[in-house]
């Protein structure tokens, strides 16, 4: 079984500095299961969950640790979810019609662009994608073989591999982008160099992450953690910056998730989810109730509550929680 960390063994993966301050929160796989899925919501899919996060940490615990550096902070062991962890979280799991960072991308590198070969990697179902315009040959990477078939019924080209892509592909793409894809990944190094060889000379790479300044915020003011497996780097603007310039790309200013009213009604939910996660809370007892016509109202009058004890907080939760930022390969 793991143990709490000693920071001092550990280097940020993003700068290789030594990470000298205590961690900054600590989880069990039983805590991580019931986040994704609390017991008294799904029995049978909290423990495959439990298990799965288990294999992944090779024990039963987790580290937060945060580089003083760059400010990167990242799960410790460091590892992202798999095949089978992803395919249990998102049984139950939708994709967005539209998101803010799509419209960056759009007016950041689409637009003065005008056209050519675009990879979204992680594109889901292909929302991004298939609002593009015919002046665009869309390719896609995707983890599900479910999503690939729809992608690719919409007339987009996927890859299977990034890698073997890269070889094969490579300085042919305008524009790649990943969307609230790279704090899944351990190994993003890797990934950002794939990109940066698929890009001509001059090609933008448009990435959207978490802000890993708000993530912490979110776990201190709402009780709901940004929890590992599922996001492994908390990234600030300055950590993905080193992490664009290391491969090759110039960069441009981060540009941050408006405030709004939105944001603020997504940290009542999550102070909701927080709550369901103790078995004998309200919460939960709502989460329990098989009939959605009626759980429906009742997670909603959790909100109302939840809203009274957050209002204090509303300027800051109601910021944004990600930020963008777009490489141009050199």
């Amino acid at each position: 079984m793991n143990s709490i960390v000693s920071p001092t063994s550990v280097t940020c993966p993003v700068c290789n500095s030594v990470c000298e301050d205590l961690p900054l929160y600590h989880y069990t796989a039983k805590q991580a299961a019931a986040h994704f899925c609390p017991i008294t919501r799904d029995a049978d899919r909290y423990q495959r969950l439990e298990a799965s996060i288990k294999k992944l940490w090779q024990g039963d615990e987790c580290s937060i640790l945060r580089c003083n550096e760059c400010g990167f902070a990242f799960g410790y062991p460091f590892v992202g979810g798999d095949e089978e962890f992803y395919g249990i979280l998102h049984e139950q799991k939708g994709y967005p019609v539209w998101r803010w960072d799509y419209d960056v991308a759009i007016n950041q590198a689409l637009n003065p662009t005008g056209g050519g070969k675009i990879l979204d990697i992680g594109a889901g179902v292909g929302m991004f994608l298939s609002s593009l315009g015919k002046e665009w040959e869309r390719y896609a990477v995707e983890g599900s073989e479910s999503t690939r078939k729809v992608l690719e019924a919409s007339g987009i080209k996927v890859f299977r591999d990034l890698s073997t892509s890269a070889d094969k592909e490579a300085g042919t793409f305008q524009v790649i982008t990943m969307f609230q894809v790279l704090e899944h990944i351990a190994e993003f190094h890797e990934v950002i160099a794939q990109c940066r060889k698929l890009l001509s000379v001059g090609g933008k790479l448009v990435i959207s992450v978490p802000d890993g300044e708000a993530m912490i915020r979110q776990e201190r003011l709402t009780g709901c953690p940004d929890m590992p497996p599922n996001h492994i780097n908390k990234f600030t603007a300055d950590s993905l910056s080193r992490v664009l310039k290391d491969a090759g790309f110039e960069t441009t200013p981060a540009i941050f998730e408006p405030s709004s009213w939105f944001n603020f009604k997504g940290a009542l939910h999550l102070r909701v989810i927080a709550d369901s996660t103790k078995p004998h809370s309200i919460a939960a007892q709502v989460y329990r109730v098989p009939n959605k016509l009626l759980r429906t109202p009742l997670i909603a009058g959790l909100g109302v509550l939840a809203m009274l004890k957050m209002l204090p907080y509303f300027g800051q939760l109601s910021k944004g929680g990600a930020f963008t930022i777009v490489g141009i390969a050199k």
